[in-house]
């Protein structure tokens, strides 16, 4: 009996404990939180619409207010959460893929990554988790014909959540509604859930970045105000008044000495140079996919697969956490290559059938990248 559950639950059981290890290893206690981020959770649609507040009204259905406590089982349980859907969503494509070697490769890289868990366990509460959890939750619903059509509101909530959503996880979901479309070709039934979906995107994106403070607060002291009565926690209004101005109001100028000052070289290194390989690595299989199919609507998708990680580009250059932004390009890249691959699309089967090929047959080079990258955590603030 053990032997046949073990079978039937050894590839979600060996993601779930790793992740978890993971998850336990980088968890800071409840005083380690990051502070910049608790501003998401002590906004709310009480004063009006504002970005970034939906997790903060979900949390006023069931108290008045925030404390550290509150906050930390919350994010931990999310953090449970999406790993058991991480777990569930890789195990079963690892089992139904035809090519389990390169299933297995992808979800070890996107599992792998020091920004991935890691980054996410350290910086404990980050609104990536929500995110990525609603993005596995909206792949699921579009394999169903009927639940499909709840991607759209998935990916609103997502919006609503944060909206850098449509320069990172929102992206690969789009891709996959739009070759499911040319792959059925259901133009009217897809079309339209296609447009649904792209169309209120854009309209709560456009929304959300012109309603950079709530039209309910008068002032920015007004609203740091508002957040300190919400916060059970020891916040200073001096703390607030040099956070919320940034987050909230604050234009091109900011961000432009927070780039050229606060964000030093380092940074950058981090980011281009020891991920320099795996983005190569991704762009070498779209373009090999994309110059084997002659299916000129297959090859429009993967060619937005492979020019998929400029879309975050926005997100660069409006959000300083780059990180954060990596992280997504890597975490989607994969999405996209299990989700080719789920659909058994010849011409990236055929590619990933090569490149696992030469990984097995020159294994050090994957134990080199491994340990090359993992050295490297510390530069990248893990």
């Amino acid at each position: 009996m053990l032997k046949k559950l073990y079978e039937k639950t050894k590839y979600e059981a060996c993601i779930f404990f790793f992740l978890f290890a993971q998850l336990i290893v980088f968890v800071p206690d409840e005083e380690g939180m990051p502070l910049w981020q608790l501003l998401t959770y002590l906004s709310d649609y009480s004063r009006g619409f504002m970005p970034r507040a939906f997790i903060g009204e979900i949390i006023t259905w069931f108290t008045d207010t925030v404390s550290l406590g509150l906050l930390f089982t919350l994010s931990f349980i999310v953090c449970v959460l999406l790993i058991l859907a991480i777990a569930v969503f890789g195990g079963y494509l690892i089992r139904h893929c035809e090519n389990k070697g390169a299933a297995t490769g992808i979800i070890a890289i996107m599992l792998g990554s020091p920004i991935f868990m890691p980054l996410f366990a350290s910086w404990l509460g980050i609104t990536d988790i929500y995110l990525i959890l609603l993005t596995l939750i909206a792949f699921t619903l579009n394999e169903n014909k009927f639940l499909r059509f709840g991607v759209p509101v998935v990916m609103l909530i997502c919006t609503a959540i944060h909206h850098a959503y449509l320069f990172l996880y929102m992206v690969p979901v789009a891709i996959a509604l739009l070759y499911d479309m040319f792959r059925n070709k259901k133009y009217l039934r897809d079309g339209v859930l296609c447009a649904v979906t792209y169309i209120s995107l854009i309209a709560l994106g456009l929304i959300t970045l012109k309603t950079r403070v709530a039209s309910g607060f008068s002032s920015v002291d007004e609203m740091t105000e508002f957040m300190l009565q919400k916060a059970d926690m020891p916040l200073t209004k001096e703390w607030l008044m040099s956070v919320v101005p940034n987050e909230y109001t604050t234009g091109a100028d900011f961000i432009l000495e927070e780039i050229t000052t606060t964000m030093s070289a380092s940074n950058l290194l981090g980011i281009v140079v020891i991920f320099a390989p795996l983005l190569i690595l991704f762009a070498y299989g779209w373009f090999k996919a994309l110059r084997k199919t002659e299916n000129k609507a297959e090859k429009f998708t993967l060619f937005l697969c492979l020019i998929h990680p400029l879309s975050t580009v926005p997100a660069y250059i409006f959000g300083l956490n780059w990180n954060r932004w990596t992280s997504a390009i890597i975490t989607s890249q994969c999405l996209l290559y299990l989700f080719m691959l789920h659909r058994k699309n010849e011409a990236v089967c055929e590619t990933a059938n090569k490149i696992t090929a030469f990984f097995k047959k020159y294994f050090a080079v994957v134990v080199f990248y491994i340990i090359y990258v993992a050295s490297f955590a510390k530069l990248l603030g893990i």
